[in-house]
This record gives structure tokens, sequence and C-alpha cells, in this order.
């Protein structure tokens, strides 16, 4: 749905940038896969740890996605 205003005192109508709001959406994806690639690589990580050195941790390697992604996923 498209927001139109008009402001009376200067006589002209104004709407949301587009341009602006296509920007916050680049900029919000490239977060996401900032935070994508960041998890990646610690997964990456972990998985090149022994069975050993998981167990110190906690952590078995059927755990360790589970484990990354514990802030955004109920598993």
């Amino acid at each position: 749905m498209a927001q139109t205003t008009f402001d009376h005192s200067a006589g002209t109508i104004s709407r949301p940038n587009f341009f602006s709001r296509a920007l916050d959406g680049v900029a919000r994806f490239m977060e996401y896969y900032m935070q994508a690639r960041d998890r990646s690589e610690q997964v990456r990580r972990l998985q090149a740890k022994s069975d050993a050195e998981l167990a110190r941790m906690g952590l078995t390697r059927e755990g360790i996605v589970s484990h990354v992604f514990r802030d955004v996923m109920w598993l």
C-alpha cells in the first residue's frame, strides 16, 4: 500500500523514497548474509575438531549445528 502525505504549508506531496527503502532492504540482506557466513565458519571450525575435543566442550558431532544456531533455532 502506498502512503501519500500532503504538506499544507508548502503545498507539496511527499512519498517515502523508493531508493531509500530499497537501500535499507539491501543493507538488511547483507547483515543477514554476514551473520550466516560467520556461523557457517563456526560450524566448519567445530567440525574440524576431533570427537574427543567436542566431548570436552559438551558437544556431539550431530549437535554442532544446533549449538551454533541455538539462538535462532529451537532444536
